[in-house]
Order: C-alpha cells, then sequence, then structure tokens
C-alpha cells in the first residue's frame, strides 16, 4: 500500500486507541482485553486504520504482532493526537486537573503519601490519581498512566527521567532482636535469624553479604514477601532481619521501629525514577508534578 494521509477526513477516534494499546502490547489478544473488545474488533480497527493510512501498520505473526517503519512514523503522531484530546476533555471539566500516577506500593507507603497534602496545597487544583499495579507495563497517552514511578537504572530510552532516590541497603530488623545480633565482624549470630525478602530471588541480601566477603553464609530459615514494605513491616515485628533501603526507612529508624545493627551499607547503582513520554503534550500535563518531585527529592544525598 501506498502511503498517504487525507487531512479532510479523520479516522474514528477508537481505531486510534486501538492503534496505541496494539503498539504498547504487540498483540491484538493483550490489546482487546485493555480495551474490552474482541479481538476481531481489534483487528478491524487497525485493519480499518491501515486502509486509511494506505500502509500496513503491523506484521501479524501466530501469537504476535510488530509494528512496521511506516507504523513507527504514524505513533508518535497517534499518540499525540489522543493526549491532546485527552488534556482538551479534562481542561473543560470543572476546572480541576488530574494525573495518573503508576508507582511502586512501598514507594507510594513510604515516600509519597506523607507528602502528598504537601503537593495539594502548592498545586490545589491537580488531583494525583493513585495506581500500584507497578507489574503492568504502562501505557502511555491513553488516559492510563501518566508518570510512572518505578525502580531500575535510569535508562528508558524516549522518556523524560527524574531520578529520585539512591538505593542504600542494610540489614534492619526490631530493637529486641537487634540485642542478639553480634557487631559487624561476626555474622553467625545473624546466621541464627530468619532472613526476610522482598523478592524470591533474594538478589539484595547476596548482594549485601558478597559485600561483607560472606560467601558461604547460611541462615537459618528464610520468608519471602512481595514487596519491602511488608518484608520490612515483618522485620519491624520481631520475625527475623530484613534488607531494608535507609532513605525509605528512615523514619521508622529515627521512631526506633527499626534498628540497622550492621554499619555496611550498600549502594547497588539502581533506584527510584519517574518517567513520562518525551513529548510536548506529556512534559505539559505532568509539568507541576514533575516540578514538585525534583525540588522534593534530593537523590545525591
Amino acid at each position: 500500500m501506498d502511503f498517504r494521509f487525507d487531512a479532510n477526513r479523520l479516522p474514528p477516534l477508537q481505531t486510534l486507541q486501538a492503534f496505541s494499546v496494539v503498539a504498547a502490547t504487540g498483540s491484538f489478544t493483550a490489546a482487546a482485553e485493555q480495551l474490552n473488545l474482541s479481538q476481531s474488533a481489534v483487528s478491524r480497527q487497525i485493519q480499518q486504520l491501515e486502509n486509511y493510512f494506505g500502509c500496513v501498520l503491523f506484521e501479524r505473526h501466530t501469537r504476535m504482532v510488530s509494528i512496521t517503519e511506516r507504523g513507527q512514523t504514524i505513533l508518535p503522531i497517534v499518540e499525540g493526537l489522543l493526549s491532546s484530546f485527552k488534556n482538551s476533555i479534562e481542561a473543560s471539566r470543572i476546572g480541576t486537573r488530574s494525573i495518573t500516577v503508576r508507582i511502586t506500593p512501598t514507594f507510594t507507603r513510604r515516600w509519597l503519601l506523607p507528602r502528598l497534602s504537601d503537593l495539594k496545597q502548592l498545586y490545589p487544583d491537580l488531583n494525583v490519581n493513585i495506581d500500584t499495579a507497578w507489574f503492568q507495563k504502562p501505557t502511555f497517552g491513553l488516559g492510563e498512566v501518566d508518570v510512572f514511578i518505578t525502580y531500575g537504572n535510569g535508562f528508558w530510552p524516549g522518556m523524560d527521567v527524574i531520578h529520585l532516590m539512591k538505593e542504600r541497603l542494610t540489614p534492619m530488623c526490631s530493637p529486641s532482636l537487634a540485642s542478639s545480633l553480634a557487631d559487624d565482624d561476626d555474622l553467625s549470630s545473624l546466621g541464627k535469624q530468619t532472613l526476610i525478602h522482598s523478592n524470591p530471588r533474594q538478589s539484595d541480601w547476596i548482594l549485601w553479604l558478597q559485600a561483607e566477603g560472606a560467601y558461604s553464609f547460611q541462615a537459618s530459615s528464610h520468608q519471602v514477601f512481595d514487596t519491602q514494605d511488608f518484608a520490612l513491616t515483618a522485620a519491624a515485628s520481631g520475625l527475623g532481619v530484613a534488607m531494608g533501603d535507609l532513605t525509605l526507612f528512615r523514619e521508622d529508624i529515627e521512631e526506633r521501629k527499626l534498628v540497622a545493627p550492621y554499619s555496611r551499607v550498600v549502594e547497588t547503582g539502581y533506584g527510584y525514577y519517574a518517567l513520562y513520554p518525551a513529548r510536548d503534550e506529556a512534559r505539559v500535563k505532568v509539568r507541576d508534578f514533575a516540578k514538585w518531585l525534583e525540588s522534593t527529592c534530593r537523590p545525591d544525598l
């Protein structure tokens, strides 16, 4: 098909939305689930849009689709149109602005929630919707997610990235349990405790123990949770010793709910970041929230 664009005849809005979601998911089936449509309906919408543009937007494979070079050229135009449409609708409502932030549960509870009132005082017309489905890949430009706050190394091509916090790990436990642990030079008493993990790979503990040179360390038992917040809450209750981030759990340490019994702190090179599409429409929508994040977070401290 030859590429053409008829400025006097716009494609239906639902076809543009389907195109954006299929591009993000790489699957007609996954896009259909997000859009609450049948797979055949999504396929028809994509075909309708391909007829409009006069080119193939996706290469069809058995279980997935891949966007073509022409599709990659059109995608930012479509996402910009969708974003502008939603921003215009939002601005026409009751004089308030709204953004959706997808964020990990631990960072939400330990950092964002205690500071939301400050943000509200600064920007009273800005509503921040919190989405903690951190395990789902965000679909930007469809009103689903505007800002994604996540854990990583800071490299996300095509995104504006704000560094919020360095990860600084050290073991943490309740004050009563800490009294039974020996000093830094002797980890034998630590081996008698339950090690609490916030991921099944136990990578945080492995990294810290390697920094201690304790390559053959064995703990008496292990307990795994799916968030760091749960793991540290269990540690504060006396269940065992968890690996915690000094910045996220600073208040718990200051209030003596938790103690850090060992002096070694490991900077992993990872941390928490806020990201959003590097496009003018997205930047305008999240500008005040991004400005507040930059002024509030001090990752170098």
